[in-house]
């Protein structure tokens, strides 16, 4: 198959005709390219105008291939946006947290540094 042409339907189609005293086939061939949506719609039309029509290539795997794989892609693509947004997060939180921990500090709520933990106070205060 030629490369560009994996999606389109190639056929050989002809009119019938026959020499009437010796029956050979006078039948011009010819090969034809369509879409695969054009040739839906056409083939109907062509054999009720006298054409037969054999289909040499259909590509209608290829396309099924191609739709799975662009499928597969889209997916890809929303996990990462996902991803990206979920790290966007936890990147904000993080600023927001250390912003808010700087301004209790800042305000002697929290001491700075070198203080002991209100959990180990809490520990040490019921030991005694």
């Amino acid at each position: 198959m030629p490369k560009g042409e994996e999606g389109q339907f190639h056929v050989m189609q002809r009119i019938p005709f026959f020499d009437q005293r010796t029956g050979k086939d006078l039948s011009n061939y010819r090969i034809q390219k369509y879409g695969a949506k054009e040739f839906h719609d056409l083939a109907k039309n062509l054999r009720q105008q006298g054409y037969v029509i054999d289909v040499l290539y259909d590509p209608t795997e290829y396309l099924k291939k191609q739709a799975e794989a662009e499928e597969e892609r889209k997916n890809l693509t929303e996990t990462k946006r996902r991803e990206l947004e979920e790290k966007r997060r936890e990147a904000e939180k993080a600023a927001l947290k250390a912003e808010i921990l700087a301004e209790l500090k800042g305000q002697g709520i929290i001491p700075q540094g070198g203080g002991k933990p209100a959990s180990d106070n809490k520990t040490a205060n019921k030991k005694k």
